[in-house]
């Protein structure tokens, strides 16, 4: 009789447990600042908890009807307080400053920079623990190194095209191979023109992208076709006498320039991107 009470008991208590925990989870209240980690969280199946975002948050669609509390780079302070968060994600750069100041207020602040494929794997995986969703973040992890192993392996044995990048025009700006957009560049089965750079997204010569003659060119510095075409010394660039030229309406630059699990659709991308070259050029 006694052992059976025992037993009693130590249900109780571990349903007690149980039942707090879902509780303390749906009191969750997250402001995230940082368009990766809204993704990520997202894909934890975790919206739920998100109260505030910041307007470039766009995706999934879903996150339209959360409240905003300012933009990537001007985060409204006595926005994120009104909203009584029980955790801030932010990431890098900008927002160190708003970061800290929310810091020295007593509030929670979690922080994510990816700078890689392996750092975005990591980061899901300490958002799951941090979140309890470890096992979701485990399965998406694998998920996603399972679909990249897949389109490796489709590209292994082909033709490889040399890629140029344009992020900016004035200046002129590429990245470099150990840049987090080039790594995708070559995940996908391509060749990133610069292998170094100053820095990972840097300035670059006009006559450098001439000698380097890339077969193909994705232009995210907003410039236009013509312009490119009339550029002094570009007429004879690969990727511009067989017009292969792609713009932001061709391949989303979310899906290359997040450390998020989009990334598998922009490699993905790049690679029938890169069938395309093969096709039109017989390569």
């Amino acid at each position: 009789m006694k052992r059976f009470i025992y037993l009693l008991i130590i249900l109780f208590l571990l349903l007690a447990s149980s039942c707090r925990r879902g509780i303390e989870q749906e009191q969750e209240r997250y402001v995230v600042l940082s368009p990766e980690i809204a993704e990520i969280l997202a894909a934890l199946e975790l919206t739920q908890r998100i109260v505030g975002l910041t307007d470039e948050c766009t995706y999934p669609p879903a996150l339209a009807e959360i409240e905003k509390v300012g933009a990537f780079g001007g985060v409204k302070l006595e926005k994120v307080l009104a909203l009584k968060p029980t955790t801030v994600f932010t990431t890098a750069l900008e927002q160190d400053a708003i970061a800290q100041d929310l810091r020295r207020l007593g509030y929670r602040v979690e922080s994510l920079y990816p700078k890689n494929v392996n750092e975005i794997y990591s980061g899901i995986l300490h958002l799951g623990e941090l979140t309890d969703s470890g096992d979701k973040a485990q399965a998406l992890v694998k998920e996603m190194q399972s679909q990249i192993a897949s389109i490796r392996q489709q590209n292994q044995g082909k033709s490889v095209p040399k890629v140029y990048l344009e992020i900016y025009r004035d200046p002129l700006m590429s990245v470099a191979d150990n840049s987090f957009v080039g790594e995708l560049i070559e995940l996908a089965g391509g060749d990133n023109v610069f292998n170094t750079l100053e820095r990972d997204y840097s300035r670059v010569n006009p006559e450098a992208v001439i000698k380097a003659a890339p077969d193909i060119m994705i232009c995210y510095s907003r410039d236009s076709r013509q312009n490119i075409l009339s550029r002094k010394g570009w007429q004879n660039i690969p990727a511009l006498k067989n017009d292969l030229i792609f713009f932001e309406d061709d391949i989303d630059p979310d899906l290359i320039q997040r450390g998020a699990p989009r990334i598998v659709q922009g490699i993905q991308r790049l690679s029938e991107i890169y069938e395309l070259w093969r096709a039109k050029t017989g390569e």
